[in-house]
This record gives structure tokens, sequence and C-alpha cells, in this order.
């Protein structure tokens, strides 16, 4: 009886083991998360966005911009006094504001922008507006690609408004500067996850077992 516990325990341990670093294989393979932080006076935050996310076809066609629907896996604005803004899913956009597209944008005003845009139901709690946070770089510092970056300039401006609607940006609750930067999130801390829950199942399992072998006894 020993050894056919022992047994058993080494065939759900292995299975467990197998499904976890399986599926953290699937997982790397198919998604790339990156973080992209932002500090300054006033503004503090983060969202995280998978770069592989497809972008909204209706975008596709266009030359300056690309929206990517559902990239943003968690976000957080801290605007300080003016409002703390979080959530875990919304959108990662890209766009170039130019004056040949727009004639109302000066030529000096001409900008590259990351944008993190939270719609109405996405909201934590829900509301009848759109959250924007406006992340303004020099014309040129995406090199212009209106993919999910990896990587940006040091310095950005931010300009926060938590009331947009689709035809109408309104008013902005923050405008400042901010350092910025992106970083990978590390896949080790995604596998260290997965084994947690393997070994939790694990433990259950033996737990479970040894019960039942004291009811029989």
């Amino acid at each position: 009886m020993a050894l056919l516990q022992k047994l058993s325990l080494t065939a759900v341990t292995s299975t467990a083991a197998f499904l976890v670093l399986g599926g953290f294989g699937n997982n790397s393979a198919q998604a790339a998360l990156f973080q992209y932080n932002f500090s300054g006076e006033g503004a503090n935050g983060y969202f995280i966005y998978e770069t592989e996310t497809a972008p909204d076809p209706a975008y596709t066609s266009t030359l300056n911009s690309n929206l990517y629907p559902g990239a943003v896996r968690e976000y957080k604005v801290d605007l300080g006094d003016k409002g703390v803004f979080q959530g875990t899913t919304g959108a990662a956009n890209v766009f170039f504001a130019r004056t040949d597209l727009d004639p109302n944008i000066p030529r000096e005003a001409e900008s590259d922008i990351f944008e993190l845009e939270i719609k109405g139901p996405e909201r934590q709690p829900q509301s009848q507006y759109t959250f924007l946070a406006d992340f303004y770089y020099p014309k040129d510092a995406l090199s212009g690609s209106t993919k999910l970056p990896t990587s940006v300039p040091s310095t950005a401006i931010i300009d926060v408004k938590p009331n947009a609607l689709a035809t109408d940006r309104r008013e902005t609750l923050f405008r400042g500067t901010v350092q910025t930067r992106i970083e990978k999130v590390p896949e080790s801390a995604s596998l260290f996850a997965l084994l947690g829950v393997g070994a939790w199942f694990i433990l259950r399992h033996y737990q479970h077992r040894q019960r039942q072998l004291k009811l029989m006894a």
C-alpha cells in the first residue's frame, strides 16, 4: 500500500508539473507583456499591455494610427488629490498628430502619441465616460511605427481626460511632464505563479488521499 501511495503521488506530481510547464510554454509563445511606467510631479502610474494584440481592423488602413482594444491587462493612474484610476482591462493606442492630416495642428505641435484608453463599461466602477491618458512624444520618436512600442524616450507630456465622449474629448483634468520607461514583464514571474498553483494542487491531492486512507483504516 505504501508503494502504491508513493507511485500515485509521483504520478500526480509529474502530471501537474507537465500541465503547469506546458501551459506556461503555450502562454509565453502567445503573449509578450510589457509594462509602461510613468512618474512625475502630480502623476504616477503604469499600465501592462500585450504587444501581440491584434489592431482594430477599422483603423489598419490608416497610416497615422492603430488602436488595440483589450491590449491592456492592468493599469493605475495616480493623480494624487485629483483621483486614482485603476482597473484590469482597456485599450492601448498609437497615433501621430500631423499637420498634413489635420490643418488645425501647428507644425510645432506635431507629435507621436501613446494612449491609454478605458471605455466607460470597462472602467471600475463603470461610467458613461471614456478615460484617456495621452502621452505626447516629439515627432518621429516612435520611428514612424504604430505598433505597440517596447521602448520610448525618457520624457513625455501626459494629458489626462477622464470624461471623454465619442465625439468630444472634453476638458483636461491633469497635464504635466513625466519620466517614462517600458520594461518587459519577466517570464519568470509568470512561471513561479504557475508552479505555485501546481504545488498547491499536489498538496491538496496528497491531503485528500491521506484522509481517505484514514477512513479506510
